[in-house]
């Protein structure tokens, strides 16, 4: 018999958008599933739609709770999960027919515990239509899994909901609450603990952009620096296991976004804005520093983090 997948759904205040999530997960042609959605405490008629959704669908049950955000939402819905594989849906996006046969298979066939599929953004509903993608396929080690993540820009590599994991990963592991760039906090870790990701270039995961009001396109504000504090944990991660490659990668990844949010926060009206700047402009002329004398960094990118750093328009010049 196929295993039971647990879809945790977290929602809050996307009224507009839910039916349509709900709808392309009840549609998946692999049945066994349950679905959970999490209101988290939704101040419009989400935790409506989501009862009658419940009440239309055996599969589905219904969390309601005072708001915890994203990661209390992930958390509730991991702990009333039933199935020995879960996943994880924004509550605004689609996801392909065969999200869960496809990343299911890729785990089963290949004796792994975590599985990854592409993502693409769209527009309007319609575009979803015209991708087109292959589903090619292939194992990859825990190790290059983190290595490419921070070496590299892939869409859909940073955040979980291209992926399907055995719920025993999250035994030790759970979402950061208060926080938001939750992924940068995991992702990473559940790569290492998997110890092997099988991978599909097939595209299983519609991802809506530019919502109006959502948390990723808002303004500036401090709750940005997550994304500073997620990868100076990154780096304590990979420096306390000993994996200097991979150290050093963090501490690169760290020095690209302490220079990109060092320039939002120059440029916004954050009160008491200067503390912050100051406290990120010490650490990074300290991790400059480190990353010119890494050996697995190469000059190229050597160069172009000083670039960014020191010359950020003559970087912007070279780049056209």
């Amino acid at each position: 018999m196929s295993d039971l997948i647990s879809i945790v759904v977290p929602s809050y205040n996307v009224e507009d958008y839910i039916d349509k999530c709900v709808d392309s997960i009840c549609h998946q042609n692999y049945e066994n599933i349950e679905i959970i959605l999490v209101d988290d405490g939704a101040t419009d008629g989400t935790g409506t739609k989501c009862d009658e959704w419940a009440g239309r669908n055996a599969r589905i049950q219904v969390i309601h709770q005072e708001n915890q955000g994203l990661s209390g939402a992930r958390n509730a819905g991991i702990r009333a999960s039933k199935g020995k594989y879960i996943s994880f849906i924004d509550s605004d996006d689609m996801i392909a027919p065969d999200y869960v046969s496809t990343l299911y298979s890729c785990i089963t066939e290949n004796g792994t515990r975590m599985a990854q599929g592409l993502s693409k953004n769209f527009f309007k509903e319609e575009d979803i239509a015209g991708f087109v993608s292959r589903d090619d396929r292939r194992v990859v080690s825990g190790y290059d899994m983190c290595k490419t993540l921070m070496s590299e820009y892939k869409m859909g590599w940073g955040i979980v909901m291209t992926k399907m994991f055995e719920k025993s990963l999250f035994d030790e592991l759970e979402f950061p609450l208060g926080h938001i760039h939750e992924d940068e906090y995991l992702v990473y870790k559940l790569y290492w603990n998997a110890g092997q990701v099988a991978l599909t270039d097939k595209i299983v995961y519609y991802y809506r952009s530019k919502r109006k009001g959502s948390i990723t396109h808002s303004g500036y504000s401090l709750n940005h620096l997550d994304a500073v504090y997620a990868r100076q944990e990154r780096c304590e991660f990979f420096k306390d296991l000993g994996e200097k490659e991979l150290y050093q990668l963090a501490k690169l990844g760290l020095c690209t976004t302490e220079i990109e949010n060092l320039k939002k926060l120059k440029e916004s009206d954050v009160e008491d804005k200067d503390s912050y700047i100051d406290k990120i402009e010490q650490d990074l002329r300290a991790n400059l520093k480190e990353i010119w004398k890494a050996e697995h960094i190469s000059a190229k990118k050597k160069v172009s983090l000083w670039m960014a750093r020191y010359m950020p328009g003559l970087k912007g010049i070279l780049k056209k």
